[in-house]
C-alpha cells in the first residue's frame, strides 16, 4: 500500500486534574493549543476480513461536521505504537457508503481533545469516555526521539507509557475483546 505514513505514538495516562496544568505548560513552551474538540471515533468491522485478528483498524472520525476515514495497519516494532496509517478527509455520509458495502460499527470511542504542536510532535490532551485522561504524543516525522523530547518537555518523563489504542482499551473494558 502506498500513500500512507508510519504513525509513531505513545500515550501517557494522567489524572484528569492535571490537564489544566499541562495546557498551561504547552502554552509556556510556545505551542498553539486548539480545543477542546469533541471527537467520535467509529471503528468499523469489515464484512469479509477480521480486522481485529489482523491487528488492523478502519475508523471514521466525526468532529465539527466533518469526517476523516482512516485505515491503520498492523503494529510493528516495540516500545512505541508504530503502524501504517492512511487517511482521507470526507463527509459524515461516508458511513452510509461503508454500511451499504457491508461494514458495521464495532465500537465507538468518544473523547474531548486538545491539540498542540510541540517541536516535531503532535500532542493531544484527551479525556476519553469510559477510560479517563491521557496525553498522546505522535511524531510528525515518524521518529521515536520526537516522543521522548515532547514527553520530557511536558515533565512526564519516567511515567508509564501506553502503546495500546483507545479502541483496544475500551473494548477490553466493555468485554468486547
Amino acid at each position: 500500500m502506498t500513500g500512507g505514513k508510519m504513525e509513531i505514538e505513545v500515550k501517557v495516562p494522567v489524572d484528569c486534574g492535571e490537564v489544566g496544568g499541562l495546557l498551561e505548560r504547552l502554552k509556556e513552551l510556545g505551542a498553539a493549543v486548539e480545543g477542546p474538540l469533541r471527537e467520535v471515533d467509529i471503528y468499523l468491522l469489515h464484512p469479509c476480513r477480521d480486522v481485529v485478528a489482523r491487528d488492523e483498524a478502519v475508523r471514521v472520525r466525526l468532529s465539527g461536521g466533518r469526517a476523516r476515514l482512516t485505515y491503520k495497519g498492523p503494529r510493528v516494532g516495540e516500545g512505541v505504537k508504530a503502524r501504517l496509517e492512511v487517511e482521507a478527509d470526507t463527509e459524515p455520509r461516508v458511513l452510509e457508503v461503508l454500511e451499504a458495502l457491508g461494514f458495521r460499527e464495532g465500537l465507538r470511542v468518544v473523547k474531548s481533545r486538545y491539540y498542540a504542536r510541540l517541536g516535531r510532535a503532535l500532542v493531544t490532551l484527551d479525556k476519553v469516555e469510559g477510560l479517563g485522561c491521557f496525553v498522546e504524543v505522535e511524531s510528525l516525522r515518524s521518529d521515536p526521539r520526537d516522543l521522548e523530547e515532547a514527553i520530557g518537555a511536558l515533565g512526564l518523563a519516567g511515567r508509564p507509557l501506553v502503546t495500546e489504542s483507545y479502541a483496544s482499551m475500551l473494548a477490553k473494558r466493555l468485554g468486547k475483546l
